[in-house]
């Protein structure tokens, strides 16, 4: 059995602030505008980034916007990948794995069960947060959504994890925290999926949004029915 996991809400309690002014400020003294130019670095970040995107469920990828923002001041843009970790680093409020999430991870790993990540993210930032989490070296394969160009709920996502990974629906459950981009996602691809509210999940009632497979409360029952899972399609 394979298990494709969202990160963020789900294996990774996350919160970031990027609307302080000490945020902006950091950056602007950073790309050598001074402090004070702060708030009109982030006007020119939001306007870069409206700029990228290209649909609904494009997914840009901002370490070309950091890239730009550099090459406007004639600065190499070979440093983009650090400025984008400090732009994290000042924006990071909590990062953190969920109790139980790493031990889950492990144990489906000792079952001989797929693990793989599929998630709405910048590797930017998210690569680091990986090995931060100590979650990066259990993952069979991982697809970003900044790599790629496309997010979740988008369909295309899912069937390139597929094809990268080996994969099928049939033989593969979802696991997320977002009803929206994991649940109605994962079902537009004919995917089991498994739900878990966090704080990080969003709340949709405009939308027909199919009911999960299976709903958990926390991560000690989802590795419970995980394993169950596995074992079941192993006999």
């Amino acid at each position: 059995m394979n298990f494709v996991f969202d990160l963020y809400g789900t294996l990774v309690d996350i919160w970031t602030d990027e609307s302080r002014e000490e945020l902006w400020e950091g950056v602007a003294s950073l790309l050598g505008d001074g402090e004070e130019k702060g708030a009109s670095v982030r006007r020119e970040y939001l306007s870069l980034c409206a700029a990228e995107k290209r649909g609904e469920y494009h997914e840009i990828d901002l370490l070309s916007v950091f890239e730009k923002m550099l090459a406007s001041r004639s600065v190499d843009t070979s440093v983009a990948p650090s400025l984008a970790s400090e732009f994290r680093r000042h924006s990071m409020v909590r990062l953190c794995a969920f109790d139980g999430a790493v031990d889950m991870l492990r144990r489906l790993k000792a079952a001989g069960a797929g693990v793989y990540l599929v998630s709405n993210a910048q590797s930017c930032f998210t690569l680091d947060e990986l090995h931060t989490t100590g979650l990066y070296d259990f993952f069979d394969g991982i697809v970003i959504s900044s790599d790629v160009g496309v997010k979740k709920p988008a369909r295309e996502i899912f069937e390139l994890a597929f094809d990268r990974f080996g994969i099928s629906a049939q033989n593969s459950v979802y696991v997320g925290n977002d009803m929206r981009d994991d649940i109605l996602g994962a079902s537009l691809v004919g995917m089991r999926t498994v739900y878990i509210h966090t704080a990080q999940s969003g709340s949709y009632p405009e939308l027909n949004i199919p009911e999960p497979t299976y709903t958990v409360r926390d991560h000690r029952e989802m590795t419970e029915l995980l394993l169950c899972l596995d074992k079941s399609a192993a006999e």
